[in-house]
């Protein structure tokens, strides 16, 4: 069966059950990723990878809110994301070749100080300029993201971001 990122989508959000910030957030991640994978020109197995990946790239946070006592650290959510990223792409009828480098982009978003290769690069990307959007970081952060950025299209839709 063909991957099926309708059905994950639409999955994703049932599961985030309306908590408002974190189904924008998916939305907004997916959208930037989307169109930053578009920019760079990667084929169509590595948009597909990447939209996934920016679909799932925050799904344990519930999980580990619920189970962990409230503490979705990205240790717990590392112990739950493989798990609960194979279950949604299996469901969404994902090649099964697909999901382990999905898992990776899931697992390694945060991992800023590590070697990556584009698709972890462009979630990266699409993640953090969407987190300057809803949590408005002070200067010294705003230098820590600059820090991270490689794509031109990326660097420049950053430099766009005006703060509050």
């Amino acid at each position: 069966m063909n991957n099926n990122e309708t059905y994950l989508l639409y999955s994703a959000l049932c599961y985030e059950e309306g908590h408002s910030r974190r189904t924008q957030h998916i939305l907004k991640v997916y959208a930037l990723a989307k169109l930053l994978g578009e920019w760079e020109k990667i084929s169509e197995k590595e948009q597909q990878i990447l939209q996934a990946a920016a679909i799932l790239h925050d799904i344990a946070i519930k999980y580990c809110k619920e189970n962990y006592n409230g503490d979705a650290s990205q240790e717990n959510q590392k112990k739950e994301a493989p798990r609960l990223v194979k279950k949604f792409l299996e469901e969404a009828n994902y090649a099964p070749e697909y999901i382990p480098q999905i898992i990776e982009l899931v697992l390694k978003h945060h991992d800023y100080d590590t070697p990556r290769d584009k698709l972890l690069q462009l979630l990266m990307e699409a993640d953090l300029i969407i987190n300057c959007y809803e949590s408005h970081p002070d200067r010294s952060k705003m230098a820590q993201i600059q820090d991270v950025f490689q794509t031109s299209a990326g660097k420049e839709l950053l430099k766009k971001y005006k703060g509050k």
